[in-house]
């Protein structure tokens, strides 16, 4: 029972990454037909499309829940959430700046790091009563295209204003991020995008499903409480879709669609898919991640975001600061803190 549930988990986590992967590879192809910029499809489509997992995950929990296929999935469901926030802004930003270093815009910095800071802020005021509601998971949803609006205007206000050689070093934008996005994959036609979309969404119903079910299981196996498994196992397993897409982008020298994939990602995954699953049936949090994990998210943040403004990139040795910082988390996540 214990390899089967092992193999299913591993098949869900498979099944997310594919199903994201065939969603983005056609929504790309519809955003090089609209000549959109890089950093708008890092900060948009593609931080949408990468925190998919995500997403499918808290709506098929929230179902799950509904239909009383598992009625006491909360702890996977929204640890998967803190997890994915923590496990991208420490471990896989790490993993990527060790790849190779990191160069990030004081704009980027100065649009997205407060908004890292204030999402996590609402998840946190809205989970205080140690419960999510349909009607905050609304104002999460409503916050969360309201910030996606923010970006928009603001790409477009940065294509108005003529950038000059020595503003552009001043403020270590990437030029490149600026320029219309080109879909690395062959080109297709529109109806085959939508056939590749579709295709994509029904492997991700399906294997989220497989993921739910699967952790809880392991869940039980182990004796684990449910929110260490969405933390640490469900929360990295979700997060495998933005560390392949960004050290793709990274090895193209596409800085700004990486840097904008990881900061929108986790706007995302706290605001938007926490808030999808939440809208269908209301989510307990259990008291510990609001006690232990989310302060470490806070610490996390300020840690990165203090590395990022110093010299404007992130170095290796900084990267593996942040992968060991993750790695104590969750060391003492699993000695001290499971409940």
């Amino acid at each position: 029972m214990l390899l089967v549930s092992i193999l299913f988990l591993i098949l869900g986590f498979i099944g997310l990454y594919f199903g994201a992967k065939f969603v983005i590879i056609s929504l790309e192809n519809i955003a090089d037909r609209l000549n959109i910029s890089h950093i708008m499809v890092g900060l948009t489509i593609l931080s949408i499309g990468t925190s998919l997992p995500e997403i499918s995950v808290s709506i098929i929990g929230g179902l799950d829940k509904i239909f009383g296929i598992d009625p006491n999935i909360d702890g996977i469901i929204i640890g998967n959430k803190v997890g994915s926030f923590l496990t991208q802004i420490t471990l896989i930003i790490g993993i990527l700046a060790v790849s190779q270093p990191i160069f990030v815009s004081k704009w980027e910095l100065r649009r997205e790091g407060p908004m890292l800071f204030i999402s996590v802020l609402i998840f946190l005021f809205f989970s205080l009563d140690g419960i999510l509601t349909q009607f905050e998971a609304f104002f999460m949803i409503l916050i969360f295209f309201i910030y996606l609006i923010l970006v928009i205007w603001s790409e477009r206000h940065l294509h108005k204003v003529k950038i000059q050689s020595n503003q552009s070093e001043k403020e270590h934008l990437d030029p490149a991020c600026l320029e219309p996005f080109t879909s690395p994959s062959k080109k297709s036609s529109l109806p085959r995008d939508i056939g590749i979309f579709l295709v994509g969404l029904i492997i991700l119903i399906i294997a989220a499903e497989t993921t739910v079910l699967s952790a809880h299981d392991l869940s039980k196996e182990f004796h684990i409480p449910e929110n260490v498994i969405g933390l640490l196992i469900v929360g990295f397993g979700t997060s495998l879709p933005e560390l392949v897409a960004d050290l793709t982008a990274i090895r193209r020298g596409s800085f700004g669609l990486a840097v904008g994939d990881i900061l929108g990602s986790n706007v995302c995954d706290i605001l938007f898919a926490t808030g999808s699953g939440a809208i269908l049936v209301n989510f307990n949090v259990p008291p510990i991640i609001l006690m232990f994990d989310i302060p470490v998210l806070f610490l996390a943040i300020f840690f990165v975001l203090y590395l990022l403004w110093t010299e404007k990139k992130l170095k290796r040795w900084e990267g593996g600061l942040l992968i060991g910082f993750y790695s104590v988390y969750a060391l003492l996540k699993l000695l001290f803190f499971q409940i």
